[in-house]
């Protein structure tokens, strides 16, 4: 199934660099026709809404790059750690880097940041990947098929993806338990040693996927988003934070980063700036609260 996500995402953009010089039914070289308004308004006019829509694009990014630091909870259950993991970083940081730039440019190369059927597709919260750029893009330029195909893809990769978070998720509610910090009956293991209780829960939580039965569904999606999101934000501060720690500790103690069996390259200038953006965008993801327009007095 994980080949399913990158099968979709190298198949989106192969259709945005194939569409954009001309390969589709209308023969239409679009090229980079909507990079015409960078930087768009919103919330307000001039350069502050510039900057709010600058700003309303990051925190959704940051909403679904998370995931990365998940691979260090299979640590515990990893063979051989010292040489699979490192490995594993490698692979997810030229994952991260081709799929989400490249996705992200994708978006903004195949279509219109006000295209009315993106619009109305958002606003009206159309299911699965009606909302999505690329879709838009295939119904504009009347290939009818492949929004079906995506659908198709994108179940999938969701699956794959639920796996993972089901995962993680499990795992960490059993550790908690373990540590007297959540109920002890999510320590329970079956003869397997799969904490079965711990999964239940975490699976429960995917019956919010219908939410998006109801019209409003976007609504208290966004909320999900947002509340996700400064938790996500949070766990980035707080792993950069241990690691100066632990740095510093080493340091202290020892010296010699060769005994390492992981190394990352300039260290600590950018955990020191990865503390700085994940702590900002922790509080500037809800400045919108506190906007005047928003406030009740």
């Amino acid at each position: 199934m994980a080949l399913g996500k990158v099968v979709l995402a190298v198949g989106l953009m192969l259709f945005v660099f194939v569409t954009m010089v001309g390969g589709n039914p209308k023969h239409d070289a679009y090229g980079f026709r909507y990079w015409s308004t960078p930087m768009v308004e919103y919330i307000h006019t001039g350069s502050l809404g510039r900057f709010q829509g600058f700003v309303a694009s990051v925190t959704k990014f940051c909403f679904v790059v998370a995931g990365p630091e998940y691979v260090s909870q299979i640590a515990g259950e990893t063979i051989n750690p010292r040489k699979v993991l490192p490995s594993a970083y490698k692979q997810v940081a030229i994952r991260l880097t081709i799929f989400f730039v490249g996705g992200a440019l994708g978006v903004s190369i195949c279509c219109y940041y006000n295209d009315p059927l993106l619009v109305a597709a958002i606003n009206g919260g159309a299911p699965g990947a009606g909302a999505s750029a690329y879709t838009v893009a295939m119904k504009n330029l009347g290939i009818n098929v492949l929004p079906h195909i995506v659908n198709v893809l994108l179940i999938t990769t969701s699956f794959s993806a639920g796996n993972s978070y089901t995962y993680c998720s499990s795992r960490a509610l059993y550790g908690m338990a373990l540590e007297g910090k959540a109920f002890k009956i999510f320590a329970y293991c079956n003869k397997d040693g799969v904490p079965i209780f711990a999964i239940l829960v975490t699976l429960g939580w995917g019956c919010l996927a219908y939410l998006q039965l109801g019209k409003q569904a976007s609504v208290v999606l966004d909320w999900i988003v947002n509340l996700v999101t400064a938790s996500q934000m949070l766990n980035f501060t707080f792993i950069v934070i241990t690691y100066l720690f632990f740095r510093r500790a080493f340091n202290a103690q020892v010296g010699d980063r060769s005994k390492l069996p992981f190394k990352c390259w300039g260290q600590p200038y950018i955990s020191f700036y990865a503390l700085f953006m994940t702590f900002s965008m922790l509080w500037v993801q809800g400045y919108t609260v506190f906007l005047p327009e928003n406030l009740i007095c």
